[in-house]
């Protein structure tokens, strides 16, 4: 099993009372970091519950005192010794939020470790008296530093976030972030050995998670509008959210776009981003904007994989994003349209697939108003007195 970074964010709430919530979309791997706790982590006894197994399912549905009688009777747990229960899906039992609270307030020796896949369920089925019994941990697809350990590349990957002097280590870096741009992070995809496999592994999570599940869990009845809105926003990845002209393109109402919006982002297919203000509100427009969780799957609904400015974007928020580098992601446009493409907990970055070195008005003006350093992505560097210039796996 490989390690994820996540963990070393879950490893002080381990020996607390809190249950431990681990949501994120299908195959992003919740079961296997559960797994990896289970075995690595937890020094008392465990027990691992699938909910899509239907006897688990049927078991826990009963009486929450009958589940802790079939742990005694069935595994031998004596009350008073402290376990660890893991629940993989939770969210299949018809109330989760009365099984939860039940152990938590009745059963102080029970640690519960449970994983979700939607935010939207959650909010349907958890109640608020569970809220301050949870510790909620996003789980996301690879980071850059991540996929560098899936692809077995340890000594890379102890480099990222560093400033890479050597340019055959570049170089390196370099063909493995194009294989990152191009198939994004789902764990099964990164790990799969040819192209036509990793294909085949996004059309599935596509029809099985975003077609199938995530219609299921909308209601969706206009499929077909549904899914023409996911290849305008592929197209459109890391541009303005424009909910008349979206609705206008698309045939539904501004209302639905909105809901249809949030289930993709609850769902964690996409992300939107808002702009940076120090309550400077007649400077800054108020539109968001749209990034997909994952660039393999935005590539695959976009039925293209080359390497663009927009997939290059996408993948620098996608590395940034997962690997939880930054507190506040957002981005900088003002009235006159001057813009940054990102805003990173006040620090400011700009994105060029090639970098020749020219001054950037808009990051000069950032740099000037707000008394920050001006940094540039870039894939190919050329060095600028004002700015720090970055590859994308230095920042």
């Amino acid at each position: 099993m490989y390690t994820r970074w996540i963990i070393q964010k879950i490893i002080p709430f381990l020996q607390t009372h809190d249950i431990l919530l681990f949501y994120g979309a299908r195959q992003v791997g919740k079961t296997t970091l559960m797994k990896i706790l289970e075995k690595d982590y937890i020094k008392q006894q465990s027990y691992f519950f699938d909910l899509e197994n239907p006897d688990y399912l049927q078991l826990l549905n009963q009486n929450p005192n009958i589940f802790v009688e079939y742990l005694i009777s069935y595994h031998g747990r004596d009350k008073q010794t402290p376990i660890v229960v893991f629940i993989d899906e939770v969210q299949y039992l018809n109330n989760p939020t009365n099984f939860l609270k039940y152990i938590y307030d009745n059963y102080p020796s029970i640690k519960l470790i449970v994983s979700w896949s939607s935010t939207l369920e959650i909010r349907g089925k958890l109640h608020d008296s569970l809220v301050w019994r949870l510790i909620k941990f996003d789980v996301l697809p690879l980071s850059f530093e991540e996929f560098l350990v899936f692809k077995g590349k340890e000594n890379l990957s102890a480099l990222i976030w560093k400033p890479v002097t050597l340019d055959i280590i570049n170089q390196e870096l370099q063909f493995f972030f194009s294989e990152y741009v191009q198939y994004g992070g789902y764990p099964k995809i990164v790990l799969a050995h040819t192209q036509e496999i990793k294909k085949a592994y996004l059309q599935q999570i596509y029809n099985t998670y975003i077609e199938k599940d995530i219609k299921d869990i909308g209601n969706i009845r206009e499929l077909h509008k549904f899914n023409m809105l996911l290849q305008v926003l592929a197209n459109q990845s890391g541009s303005l959210i424009n909910i008349s002209e979206l609705s206008n393109t698309i045939g539904v109402t501004a209302i639905t776009v909105n809901e249809w919006i949030l289930l993709l982002e609850n769902t964690f297919v996409i992300k939107t981003i808002r702009p940076f203000s120090t309550n400077l509100r007649g400077e800054l427009t108020k539109m968001p904007k749209i990034f997909f969780v994952d660039n393999g799957v935005r590539n695959y609904i976009n039925n293209s994989y080359i390497l663009s400015w927009e997939s290059f974007e996408n993948s620098f928020f996608n590395s940034v994003n997962n690997a939880y580098k930054a507190e506040k992601i957002g981005f900088y446009r003002t009235q006159d349209k001057k813009e940054i493409d990102f805003v990173l907990d006040g620090i400011p970055y700009e994105l060029k697939l090639y970098y020749n070195g020219k001054n950037l008005t808009a990051l000069n003006y950032f740099n000037e108003k707000y008394h920050t350093q001006g940094n540039v992505v870039t894939l190919k560097k050329t060095m600028h007195k004002k700015y720090n210039v970055w590859y994308p796996w230095e920042i």
